[in-house]
């Protein structure tokens, strides 16, 4: 009885760690209303158009344009400048719908996956003076991708191997919290911290290769090759998880293989680390940007930090096996 609410447990954490994911991601359309200077900006964002395809970006304006105003989509994508640059953006006059007054349109043709843009809308008056600029809650504009077709077998892989580890995770937690309550058989937990490891890998990279592949036509941005978040989260997820499996290690062989460099109650303590560290990479939105200094900070001062703590964990346990002199 008690194994099936193990399993039910970590079902109910399974579904609830991805369904935070999944709302939690910033490659989705989201609503705005942006107000300034007497006007507001009613919009649904377009994150990213398949390549090769047309997409309409439109927009509705609540606020007098009697006055011969014209409202301007400004996008960084012509002249290539730095997306901080706004004045420098290139623009084009909106088409207004004739069906739905106050409502505006373009349409946006996406080239080659793994391009971007950023962009934002301005209303200028007759001789193109600018009388209301609306980006987003943070003052910065929009960014659109252009993305390619990921073949179903390849996303249903990489799925099912997340969501494999995101289980496997939320097992190792269960049995964790029984080594915190001075619990001793450790080998449940180690096999289940090795199956997570192994999951992120396969879903990670092989079909994480792929997937990037055929969505933004690159292969891998983790460190040091690259400074995409969400590269660099699975990274530093799999990071941690080979080093708990590396930790208890002797109880996943039963001994063949090495032994524990640390206590029962300390793997427990580890092991609960591991779904501390998803729950903390699955809160941070998907798709969301860092910049390239913090990224490399960041990833590389935790990766050390895991491996000062096994490289001390092993040399404590090498010492106290070693005979006295």
């Amino acid at each position: 009885m008690k194994k099936v609410i193990r399993v039910v447990i970590a079902l109910v954490l399974t579904v609830l760690m991805l369904y935070i994911a999944r709302t939690n991601s910033r490659g989705q359309p989201e609503d705005y209303s942006v107000s300034h200077a007497g006007y507001t900006l009613e919009m649904t964002s377009v994150p990213k158009i398949t390549e090769g395809q047309t997409d309409l970006v439109d927009c509705r304006i609540l606020g007098s344009l009697d006055g011969g105003q014209r409202v301007m989509f400004r996008t960084s994508q012509p002249s290539g400048v730095d997306q901080a640059d706004l004045s420098q953006y290139a623009g084009v006059s909106m088409l207004p719908d004739p069906d739905q007054p106050g409502r505006f349109y373009t349409e946006v043709t996406a080239g080659e996956r793994g391009g971007r843009f950023y962009y934002y809308f301005e209303i200028v008056d007759t001789s193109g003076s600018s009388l209301a600029r609306f980006t987003d809650e943070n003052d910065k504009p929009w960014l659109l991708k252009y993305i390619g077709e990921v073949p179903s077998v390849i996303m249903v892989g990489h799925v099912l191997f997340i969501f494999a580890t995101v289980f496997c995770v939320a097992m190792v937690a269960t049995h964790a919290l029984g080594l915190l309550r001075h619990g001793r058989d450790v080998r449940p937990m180690a096999v289940y911290l090795f199956w997570a490891a192994a999951f992120c890998f396969v879903g990670g990279y092989p079909f994480g290769f792929a997937m990037n592949h055929y969505a933004f036509n690159v292969i891998w941005e983790g460190v040091p090759f690259g400074t995409d978040a969400t590269d660099n989260k699975t990274q530093l997820l799999l990071v941690y998880l080979v080093f708990a499996a590396l930790a208890s290690v002797g109880s996943l062989t039963r001994g063949k293989l090495g032994r524990d460099i640390y206590s029962p109650g300390t793997l427990g303590g580890i092991g609960l680390g591991s779904f501390a560290v998803m729950l903390f990479i699955y809160l941070i939105p998907h798709s969301i940007q860092f910049s390239p200094g913090f990224t490399y900070a960041f990833c590389y001062i935790s990766t050390a930090v895991v491996a000062a703590f096994y490289i001390t964990g092993y040399l404590r346990s090498r010492s106290k096996s070693s005979p006295a002199m």
